[in-house]
């Protein structure tokens, strides 16, 4: 008995111990918690960034690394290819006697080039300062082709003056009085136009169109009490002779109603440099420049300026678009004669959207009527046609004749648009 006593001590003990201990633990979890103190700082403590980038910079972390590459500004500002002014290298274009059969011959004028004279630009009574020289965002033209150019095969092309205005500003021709037309009015007719006009604000600058000699250069109502070539509409007016030619004739072109005169007679000038500026001077309905292209006579003296009756289209004869060409042609009755103030339409054959129109050319059977072109003898004229293929189309007598005709870079296309031969008849098929 006593021995099974003595047995069971240390089991009650290890009890006992385990039971004090769950009653340890009871009693300090229900003791309340401590109280919380929060700490506030008077004052903030900047935090360090040890990478700060200004610190990186002031390092000099990187100064040994590869520069990034730069792109050095030329040393020179670009210029535009130039042709040599020479009576030795002969850079007109070919220009052949004849189309059928012959190959292209040159037979060009070149004059010489005395030194500019030393007379001031001519006054014109208006301040350049005052005029309107502000005009709304540029809106850009297509760059034009670099003259001179000729790329027809038979050599008929002759494009050799440059736009008279800037492409930042309308450098292309009025649409709606185009080179031997009588203007938009069926019923009001407007004289015969023997130029194109290029609308722009008064003060745009106005440029030769070619290398040459300033024949004249003037306020057209104030010379010697008279106007030039005795007609007022023109205003201020230069005139350059060029010292190239076409088939042994003189080229001359004409500029008209300028605010400012910037030459003088006598004067040397390159293409492109600046000869005046846009005005509303003369008989004119709005500001614009007026530009004409005149053909002399072999044997005339270095002064002498063609009549109003000398004029050719301009349109072919200044350098289309890049990219773009120009479309000549002829419209003839049942007779094979020219018919006058025909309205023409390109339509684009691709899409069948009218691009352009014009009509033909008016004449009065007078000394002064407009002119032919002295090969392609065309009577209407579309310029600034984008390259493709294309139909044109009148109505002649209540019948509508077309052509196809496909337009290439910087060369004229020609179409020619008659009546069908009455006599011609068809000839029978079966039927079916």
């Amino acid at each position: 008995m006593m021995s099974r006593r003595a047995n069971n001590l240390p089991a009650f003990f290890l009890v006992a111990v385990a039971l004090g201990a769950f009653g340890f633990l009871l009693w300090s979890n229900a003791q309340p918690a401590p109280l919380l103190r929060a700490i506030v700082p008077t004052e903030v403590v900047p935090t360090e960034n040890v990478n700060a980038w200004q610190n990186v910079l002031r390092a000099g972390f990187g100064s040994n690394s590869t520069p990034l590459p730069t792109i050095a500004p030329p040393p020179t500002q670009a210029a535009p290819p130039t042709l040599a002014r020479s009576g030795e290298i002969n850079l007109s274009p070919v220009a052949p006697v004849e189309v059928a059969g012959l190959q292209p011959t040159l037979n060009a004028i070149v004059t010489a080039t005395p030194p500019p004279p030393s007379a001031e630009p001519l006054e014109t009574g208006i301040a350049v300062t005052a005029q309107v020289v502000t005009r709304p965002p540029a809106e850009w033209q297509p760059p034009p082709l670099i003259p001179p150019i000729s790329r027809d095969a038979l050599g008929r092309d002759h494009y050799w003056f440059m736009r008279p205005v800037d492409s930042n500003a309308t450098n292309y021709a009025l649409f709606s009085y185009t080179y031997g037309s009588d203007g938009p009015q069926q019923e009001n007719p407007w004289r015969v136009h023997h130029g194109i006009d290029m609308p722009n604000p008064i003060g745009q600058t106005v440029r030769a169109a070619g290398s040459g000699t300033i024949v004249w250069a003037a306020d057209g109502l104030r010379i010697e009490g008279g106007a030039f070539q005795n007609s007022p509409s023109y205003g201020n007016v230069i005139v350059i002779r060029h010292d190239f030619g076409y088939r042994g004739q003189p080229l001359f072109t004409l500029y008209a109603h300028l605010s400012a005169v910037l030459v003088a007679p006598g004067q040397v000038v390159n293409a492109g440099d600046a000869i005046g500026l846009v005005g509303d001077t003369g008989r004119v309905s709005g500001p614009h420049v007026h530009f004409e292209v005149r053909l002399g006579k072999a044997g005339d003296g270095p002064n002498t300026i063609p009549l109003y009756g000398a004029t050719l289209n301009p349109l072919l004869w200044m350098v289309p678009y890049v990219g773009q060409g120009v479309i000549a042609g002829r419209v003839t009755g049942l007779r094979g004669q020219l018919l006058d103030d025909q309205t023409i339409t390109v339509r684009d054959w691709r899409t069948g959207l009218v691009v352009d129109s014009t009509t033909s050319y008016v004449y009065y059977d007078s000394v002064n009527d407009v002119n032919a072109d002295p090969i392609w003898r065309e009577n209407f004229v579309v310029a600034d046609v984008p390259a493709g293929r294309y139909e044109v189309i009148t109505n002649i007598d209540g019948q509508r004749v077309s052509q196809l005709v496909d337009v290439a870079e910087g060369t004229t296309s020609f179409v020619e648009l008659a009546p069908p031969d009455p006599q011609a008849q068809p000839s029978a098929t079966p039927d079916a």
